[in-house]
């Protein structure tokens, strides 16, 4: 069996990861590290970056894995900087924002960045969803859960009862373990 090291103090991400990689026979453990993230609108960029920082620490083979939204009617905001803008913006500002915007697609950009000591292997792919009216579900981590729907059928992500990676995020972490595993 492979084993590899995911950087991430996440605990749904990795549980997710390992559960979900396993099936290619690979184990994943945890590593959490204090990484300083570089500011910028790349998240290619900044996730290379940490992949970079961890492994200059770590010294061996390992991955990560950020991901960034993409509103393109607000000309791509916030990309890297959702984290910031849950924590600046309130669900009603985002909505007014919208409010007015006859696109209203929402985009998931995941990467996964694998390191060793030949060099790097960037995986991303990007999931196409909306950002709902009003919000539906019960508030379920961040507000956007409520209204960013990443469904044909329009549900929001708080409403989705799937467990761990959707059908969409599934192609990143297939396309991922079946390079990993060969």
């Amino acid at each position: 069996m492979k084993s590899i090291t995911y950087i991430t103090g996440n605990m749904g991400k990795y549980e997710n990861a390992k559960v979900f990689l396993g099936k290619y026979d690979i184990e994943v453990r945890q590593q959490k590290l204090s990484l300083d993230e570089i500011q910028g609108d790349d998240a290619v960029a900044i996730t290379v970056r940490k992949a970079r920082d961890a492994y200059a620490q770590l010294g061996r083979p390992l991955f990560v894995n950020d991901a960034s939204w993409i509103i393109p009617s607000l000309n791509g905001f916030p990309g890297p900087y959702m984290r910031n803008m849950v924590e600046w913006f309130t669900m009603d500002d985002i909505l007014t924002l919208m409010a007015h915007k006859t696109d209203r697609t929402v985009i998931l950009r995941d990467t996964i960045v694998y390191i060793d000591d030949q060099g790097e292997h960037v995986f991303t792919h990007d999931t196409v969803g909306s950002i709902l009216a009003e919000p539906a579900g019960e508030p379920r981590g961040p507000f956007i859960t409520q209204i960013f729907s990443l469904r044909k059928d329009g549900k929001s992500i708080s409403e989705d009862s799937t467990v761990g990676f959707s059908e969409e995020e599934a192609v990143l972490w297939d396309e991922f373990g079946t390079w990993l595993s060969s």
